[in-house]
């Protein structure tokens, strides 16, 4: 008797098999679809600029519709789904589909983008991985099909690490294989450390990458300055005459969060949180700047916070971005040719003044 799995629905929870999952033609929502569509792929490496998208809701408001506007932003890259380990089904499952309002994004290019945690690569099996790359490439044909342009780029993201690196680059081979008869690259992100020693940590068997600069500093030490972005410790991943063996654009952060520490000990990040109530509540101290002390119980966005406890808030401000841009412009100027925002989101966006990013 079949059994079913998260990957045997679609976005409406109807059941397939997986006997009609390999009996599906190739080309039934890509290169079948419409050929007059209005967006073309754009040349391989042509300057652009564009934004992440990372929320399971994409419907644009005013903000953010001004900014992809403004900025003449080229591309979204959308995370479609999440792919996690499920030890109930002993196999990976795909969790947290996107919601797509198509309305807002039809004059701009959509890179399909998919997170995968390193643990479902640590736990699957080599001969798994031929079905997990068809299965990935079936949920994203289904949740792009109704946007009105061709498939040009499918990006994957995991933080691989050697134990895991034979597994996901195995997999890339494979979705690789499915997508470059069909014209569609393949990209995966790149952590920093990556990009310093390819001979370490291996290159991915894609067309191209994204350098994620950003998550660099010691998240777990009280007195890191700003671990999201610490251009001092970046400067030592950039060495100048490095010859990466691949295409790089450049992820560049805009987001915020809270790092909470108890007892000495990092136990829980809080993104964006509410700064004006941590100033106006009076249950805080003010250690040093973006430096908190909770002096009485209360709650930050949701989350419980103990008398004692200690907050580090951590942004990023446009002076450091350009700087960002600088620093590996001057290394690498090939990489900072492209940059990519992470993330899209009105309320990340309201912190900053347009004019800022215009000239990078």
């Amino acid at each position: 008797m079949h059994k079913f799995s998260f990957w045997d629905y679609d976005m409406a929870g109807r059941s397939r098999s997986r006997l009609a999952f390999f009996l599906l033609p190739v080309c039934l929502f890509t290169a079948c679809r419409n050929a007059s569509s209005p967006l073309e792929p754009s040349s391989e490496f042509t300057d652009f600029q564009g934004f992440y998208h990372w929320t399971t809701d994409l419907v644009l408001d005013s903000t953010e519709q001004s900014w992809l506007d403004q900025l003449s932003i080229d591309r979204l890259y959308v995370k479609f789904f999440d792919l996690d380990w499920d030890p109930a089904e002993s196999e990976v499952v795909p969790l947290a589909f996107v919601q797509l309002d198509t309305s807002g994004i039809a004059r701009r290019q959509v890179i399909p983008t998919v997170f995968i945690t390193n643990r479902s690569m640590l736990q699957s099996q080599e001969a798994d991985i031929p079905l997990l790359a068809h299965r990935i490439k079936e949920k994203i044909e289904v949740q792009f099909a109704p946007l009105d342009q061709s498939l040009v780029e499918v990006q994957m993201d995991c933080d691989w690490t050697p134990s895991s690196r034979e597994r996901y680059f195995q997999l890339l081979k494979e979705l690789h294989t499915l997508y470059s008869t069909q014209g569609v690259a393949l990209s995966s992100t790149i952590r920093l450390h990556q990009f310093r020693y390819p001979d370490q940590t291996g290159v991915p068997p894609v067309d191209r990458g994204v350098l994620m600069f950003y998550n660099m500093g010691d998240l777990q030490d009280w007195e890191e300055s700003n671990s999201i972005l610490n251009l001092e410790k970046a400067a030592a991943y950039l060495p100048s005459g490095l010859d990466y063996p691949l295409h790089l654009d450049l992820a560049l952060p805009l987001f915020r969060w809270a790092v909470l520490f108890r007892e000495g000990q990092m136990i829980k990040l809080i993104n964006e949180p509410n700064e004006l109530s941590i100033l106006e509540s009076g249950k805080y101290l003010e250690l040093a700047p973006n430096r908190y002390k909770v002096m009485e119980g209360t709650y930050l966005d949701g989350y419980y916070l103990y008398p004692g406890d200690l907050l580090r808030i951590e942004s990023v401000s446009p002076r450091q971005l350009k700087d960002a841009v600088e620093l590996v412009r001057s290394k690498y100027p090939e990489i900072a040719a492209n940059l990519i925002w992470y993330h899209l989101d009105g309320a990340v966006l309201k912190r900053y003044r347009i004019e800022a990013f215009a000239g990078l």
